[in-house]
């Protein structure tokens, strides 16, 4: 009976290490980042406007060697396809309000 939990203690410890690597890559950001100007989640001032939004999300994406794309917005948040090369990499929402940046895809 002890022979079975150790090695599903093996197995969880590969997948959480597993996890560490992936998430210390830096090249996806899954649960949320900020851009520099943005110092904590709700901490901007005023809302970026569309074009100073579209740009943020270009300088950040470019910033990791990619590129955002296909911009769409609704209300506050802003939708953008990143292609790393010419594959696509990654889909994003940026909050116009907070400046914060996930993952959707």
């Amino acid at each position: 009976m002890r022979y079975p939990v150790r090695y599903l203690l093996l197995a969880m410890a590969c997948v959480l290490a597993a996890v560490a690597a992936y998430a210390e890559s830096g090249e996806v950001t899954p649960y949320g980042d900020y851009p520099h100007w943005h110092s904590a989640y709700g901490m901007c001032k005023e809302s970026l406007d569309r074009r100073e939004a579209e740009a943020a999300i270009e300088r950040y994406f470019a910033s990791r060697g990619l590129r955002a794309v296909h911009m769409q917005h609704k209300d506050r948040f802003v939708t953008a396809d990143i292609y790393k090369g010419n594959r696509l990499f990654d889909r994003i929402l940026f909050d116009r309000k907070t400046g914060r940046i996930r993952s959707i895809n």
